[in-house]
């Protein structure tokens, strides 16, 4: 697949992909993840020109950890209301997170976000990394000097540490050479603390709730501040999406008013999912991969000057 750059630069707001990155399963191939059922997908990644290896829940491991996250619902009181180590939503893939694994991937992307010095390739933080494939993919193209993965409960790090070990090993007559995955819990609702230094910080559909919304443009900010470079990729109907552009362009006023996501071509994800997962008529789930608009947004840390969007 290729974007419609113009000395750098998309030629319009909405960026044309010409092939579509699809996905399949083998269901002869489960893991036992925390004593989750997980398969085996395989991701093809158009800028790497090869396919990675993730680990998502199967329909019975997602019924598992919905049943897990009810239960706990019902016996959680005022003192202790937080649910963690059960979110089912980062046991399966999403499509902002093909999307990010391209985006982040792309030479055009990489050779303007170089390290300080200019000599050293930069290094990545992911929020919320799920089933991890931006960190896999940035992993694979080993153009990253390190790479820190985060998620606020511990079985999407678990799924990531033990899809790093499986692409490691997979048969391939080609040597490669991969940038290690460093894996740690992080909450980036919980603003007492810092975020973890990188060149790029990165999250993947991850603006399932409004103070999810709110607490993401508040580290986008931070992370500009200190001068990261930012992506966020978010697919259709998330409901997180308009408190975080609200609060992101309330931050940024009066430095910057106009502020937002463009639109690209992705492609939705495939595999079953439990109905409290992804209800009836989501887009982003399809029987055999299709054409998906998912939202994008590249800002660097010059966009206290004026905006940096793909």
């Amino acid at each position: 697949a290729a974007l419609l750059w113009n000395n750098g630069r998309p030629r319009s707001s909405t960026l044309v992909v010409h092939a579509f990155s699809t996905t399949s399963s083998s269901s002869s191939t489960i893991h036992s993840i925390d004593n989750i059922p997980c398969r085996e997908t395989s991701i093809y990644i158009s800028t790497l020109d090869q396919s990675i290896t993730i680990l998502e829940a199967t329909l019975e491991g997602q019924d598992k950890l919905v049943d897990e996250v009810l239960m706990l619902d019902e016996e959680r009181d005022e003192v202790n209301d937080n649910i963690v180590d059960n979110d089912p939503y980062g046991s399966v893939l999403w499509p902002a997170a093909l999307t990010v694994s391209e985006h982040i991937t792309r030479d055009s992307f990489l050779k303007s976000s170089d390290g300080d010095d200019n000599n050293h390739p930069p290094t990545l933080l992911e929020l919320g990394t799920g089933t991890g494939l931006v960190a896999l993919a940035a992993s694979a193209s080993n153009k990253y000097e390190s790479i820190l993965a985060t998620d606020y409960e511990t079985v999407p790090l678990k799924l990531l540490d033990a899809a790093y070990s499986l692409n490691q090993n997979d048969d391939n007559d080609i040597p490669t050479t991969t940038t290690p995955i460093v894996t740690s819990l992080f909450d980036i609702c919980n603003l007492s603390v810092p975020l973890p230094p990188a060149d790029i910080v990165c999250a993947a559909d991850i603006l399932y709730e409004k103070s999810t919304g709110i607490a993401l443009a508040k580290r986008c900010i931070e992370a500009l501040e200190r001068g990261s470079r930012v992506v966020i990729g978010c697919s259709p109907g998330r409901p997180g999406r308009p408190a975080f552009l609200e609060e992101l362009k309330r931050l940024l006023n009066p430095r910057l008013k106009e502020v937002d996501f463009v639109d690209v071509e992705g492609s939705t994800c495939t595999g079953e999912r439990n109905s409290l997962i992804c209800g009836a008529g989501s887009s982003s789930i399809s029987d055999e991969p299709e054409m998906l608009i998912v939202a994008l947004m590249d800002l660097t840390p010059d966009v206290f000057n004026h905006p940096s969007l793909i």
